[in-house]
């Protein structure tokens, strides 16, 4: 039976979530990985790049999946516990890829992606062109966000993931207009 496209791949990011019970991340080899998933290193070719390409795969389908690009939240909070919930799930994935370095890094993948989904998210949500202060100010909060979210992740994760999003979400209604600053408010 032939498998889709996206079944291979999701096989191949599964392998590299097991490959990482027995192999740190860097050490990690594409032959290990294909070897884990049962397909060859062609095939791991055929569907990513490199290491980084298939971490980031894993980081867009199994962390954030709720902040997909082509689909927006209604409210940002409860998409933004289930992603904490998702990394602290997979927290050793998520620790060893934000202290790999390189040109495709996993901590310049999310800050790039979130930047970009929060400007389009907002312009969405505001139903127009943001104004360039919104627009900065947007920018702004998407990386402080990130960075927040990497102190958490590699400080072990002491913060309850509730507070993070507690904090985040006060961050990131400051300074905006009324319409966006609802995004970002929290149940009672």
């Amino acid at each position: 039976m032939n498998q889709s496209r996206e079944e291979t791949k999701t096989d191949i990011a599964t392998a590299l979530l097991w490959e990482l019970e027995k192999t740190p991340l860097k050490k990690m080899t594409i032959q290990q990985i294909a070897k884990r998933a049962g397909v060859s290193k062609q095939t791991f070719y055929n569907h990513f790049q490199d290491k980084e390409a298939l971490v980031q795969y894993v980081y867009d389908t199994v962390i954030i999946p709720d902040f997909d690009e082509k689909r927006f939240p209604e409210r940002f909070a409860p998409s933004y516990l289930r992603t904490l919930e998702a990394m602290k799930k997979h927290g050793e994935f998520m620790r060893q890829a934000l202290l790999l370095e390189g040109q495709n890094d996993l901590k310049s993948y999310i800050t790039t992606h979130c930047e970009r989904f929060d400007v389009a998210y907002h312009t969405r949500m505001y139903g127009k062109k943001l104004p360039e202060s919104l627009r900065l100010a947007t920018i702004y909060h998407a990386n402080a966000s990130s960075a927040m979210t990497f102190s958490w992740i590699l400080g072990g994760f002491s913060t309850p993931a509730v507070e993070l999003v507690r904090l985040v979400c006060q961050m990131r209604a400051t300074g905006m207009e009324q319409t966006l600053a609802d995004l970002y408010k929290l149940d009672d």
